[in-house]
């Protein structure tokens, strides 16, 4: 007999409702939409002769993937000038890829259950959990609740429960969760171990207390962040979709700062905080949809992915602010950039791993790096 496969969702799944056309940020363009083997097949089946000369094949490891092909345009094809699809519009929507079918929901199928959450690239997503008015968590509609606990299920769960729970900066959170997961790739110390470590109030003031004996030097660390962002927004600040939110600030960002830069930056950090409860709803809700592997390497890079967001998501709402002369955060900004280092990093996670072991010789990086760029 087969087990029960129990289901949980997102806390605000049931809210998500596609906009559309209205929407500003179309996911119809901005990156590669790959085409599943079965939708494939069912188009050729159909002779859907519209659909497939716009399909390529790209062959990887003797393996063929099909990709919807944009050619030297960054939007689907299939766009209407309306911002609505065409092939919904001529054979409904159960003609779609999984990939365009499923956007922005992710299933993860884990020991004993299925996880369905929702991206942080849809604006609608966003949106949604910016009107929560609690910490968001994974629901059952009959009130199951999550029975296995492997050590990857108590990782993550330590980890949420430090973002949400602990009272600390929100830096703090996010150094002390990466640094647990840089401590389960040792082999010197059992994982059993160090979530009791992890546990204590007084070994997290110890290892907190570590990191803030590092000293920087503040203007340096600031340039160190602008060549990150400068580095990572390269390659997709013309891109359709993301051009307006990253063109003209990618442009203020190559240029030299005037002397008030680190005295706005101090006062804009702390006026910042004031949105921390979005901001880790966020956090909560990709730990949720991505660190989901038992392989703790993989574990450890898409929580680093995810810190990475976070950290050039505030800057760049930062680079507003300082142009803005109004010395005001707008929360629309926030919201924005959100959308925009989602869909830059977590949906081209790959290319931008690749960019890490390329410039600093190796994925992870060092926990002192990410302390750096955290200023």
């Amino acid at each position: 007999m087969n087990k029960e496969v129990k289901i949980f969702k997102i806390q605000n799944y049931d809210y998500f409702r596609c906009t559309a056309d209205k929407c500003k940020f179309t996911c119809c363009s901005g990156w590669d939409v790959n085409i599943d083997n079965n939708t494939y097949i069912k188009w050729k089946n159909n002779k859907k002769n519209y659909i497939l000369q716009n399909v390529i094949e790209i062959i990887n490891d003797d393996e063929v993937e099909y990709f919807i092909n944009k050619e030297t345009q960054e939007k689907c094809p299939f766009l209407d000038n309306k911002g609505l699809c065409n092939i919904v519009k001529n054979d409904g929507e159960e003609c779609l890829s999984l990939t365009c079918k499923k956007f922005p929901r992710i299933e993860n199928v884990l020991e004993g259950r299925k996880e369905i959450t929702l991206s942080c690239a849809c604006p609608e997503v966003v949106e949604n959990i910016s009107k929560l008015k609690r910490k968001i968590k994974m629901i059952s509609s009959d009130n199951k609740i999550i029975e296995e606990k492997s050590t990857m299920y108590k990782v993550r769960e330590l980890l949420i429960y430090i973002i949400q729970e602990k009272k600390l900066s929100l830096d703090d959170k996010l150094i002390l969760c990466f640094d647990i997961l840089i401590n389960m790739l040792s082999n010197d110390i059992s994982k059993n171990q160090i979530l009791k470590e992890y546990k204590s109030d007084k070994y997290i003031s110890n290892v907190l207390r570590a990191f803030s004996e590092i000293e920087f030097n503040i203007e340096e660390a600031i340039e160190e962040l602008n060549y990150l962002f400068l580095d990572i927004t390269e390659n997709y600040k013309d891109v359709e979709g993301l051009e307006n939110s990253l063109r003209e600030i990618y442009k203020f960002s190559e240029s030299k700062k005037d002397k008030n830069y680190i005295n706005k930056w101090i006062i804009y950090k702390k006026t910042f905080e004031q949105y921390n409860e979005l901001i880790e709803n966020c956090i909560v809700s990709k730990i949720l949809s991505e660190c989901t592997s038992e392989d703790f390497q993989e574990l450890a890079l898409s929580f680093q992915l995810i810190i990475l967001e976070y950290l050039l998501m505030r800057y760049t709402v930062f680079l507003k602010y300082y142009t803005n002369n109004k010395n005001e955060i707008s929360i629309e900004d926030i919201k924005e950039y959100i959308v925009v280092f989602s869909r830059v990093i977590s949906n081209n996670s790959e290319a931008v791993l690749e960019f890490l072991e390329d410039g600093f010789g190796k994925a992870i990086l060092d926990i002192g790096y990410i302390k750096l760029i955290m200023i």
